[in-house]
């Protein structure tokens, strides 16, 4: 019978924890490589919503043992020399992250051939108490960012440009045609839909209300139809709105505009976990 090592559990808890910091504790991206040959993941800074084009590249190692051999400020990381050269010569910087599961902590440290010592064979790195994977060290993380102009330009062709939402479609021939994950919609590089984080966005009192009373009694209703005023709002449509009386009618428009303007990130962010432990 097949059986699944105890440490490939540690490992996968590894990886699982480490995207949960980079989401929560920094908002950037996370991104876990499905062949790993040395690099587990790549992280992306996120700077004002939008994806930076800036990369670091990360090896993970989860588990009580990578926590054995101490020193006064940090904890001693050896490897094999095959790793340590693949590392080095990366067009990414790489960093070693630590994640200690009995504390649910994750230190990093950036490796690069002036921490390294080598022996004949193999070689160790010190990983620093201080350098925690939170959101303080976000600005000495995003130092060693590749700065690649390649992919910046990838990442912008590929994420809204007013909020760094990822592009879910692209088609047609004569006519182009792009939607993002916030709703921002291009057809021939004309919005079709605003981002909600677009200043363009309409806002509410941009739609003139027009209210219907129907039916009598207990089934009497109140529906309310927003009617766009502004080319910004003929570009987001609300729908109708219904409620017993005419105030809950209007409320549920104001609701459900204030949905479509939520910051979305949150939403993201809980989508990105789920598929990070549902691996």
């Amino acid at each position: 019978m097949k059986r699944v090592r105890d440490s490939h559990h540690t490992e996968r808890a590894g990886v699982h924890a480490v995207a949960k910091n980079v989401h929560e504790e920094f908002d950037w991206i996370f991104r876990e490589q499905e062949e790993d040959f040395g690099i587990d993941a790549q992280i992306e800074v996120v700077v004002d919503h939008r994806p930076s084009g800036k990369i670091i590249a990360a090896q993970i190692k989860s588990g009580a043992s990578y926590f054995a051999e101490e020193e006064t400020v940090g904890f001693v990381f050896r490897g094999n020399l095959a790793d340590l050269d693949y590392w080095l010569n990366h067009d990414l910087p790489v960093i070693v992250i630590l994640y200690d599961p009995n504390g649910q902590v994750a230190y990093w440290q950036h490796v690069t051939s002036e921490r390294v010592t080598r022996f004949a064979e193999g070689w160790k790195i010190l990983v620093p108490r201080s350098q925690r994977l939170e959101a303080a060290q976000a600005d000495a993380l995003e130092s060693i960012a590749s700065n690649n102009e390649y992919l910046r330009a990838v990442a912008a062709e590929m994420t809204c440009p007013h909020c760094g939402a990822a592009l879910t479609s692209r088609g047609g021939d004569e006519i182009l045609y792009e939607v993002f994950e916030c709703g921002y919609e291009l057809v021939d590089d004309y919005p079709e839909c605003h981002c909600p984080f677009d200043p363009a966005f309409p806002k509410f009192e941009e739609y003139e209300l027009e209210f219907l009373e129907r039916g009598s009694g207990p089934q009497k209703r109140w529906f309310c139809s927003p009617l766009p005023q502004t080319g910004a709002a003929k570009k987001v449509r609300l729908g109708l709105g219904s409620g017993q009386t005419k105030e809950q009618a209007e409320q549920m428009m104001r609701v459900r505009h204030d949905r479509i303007f939520r910051n979305w990130k949150a939403e993201r962010t809980r989508r990105n976990l789920k598929e990070s432990f549902d691996d």
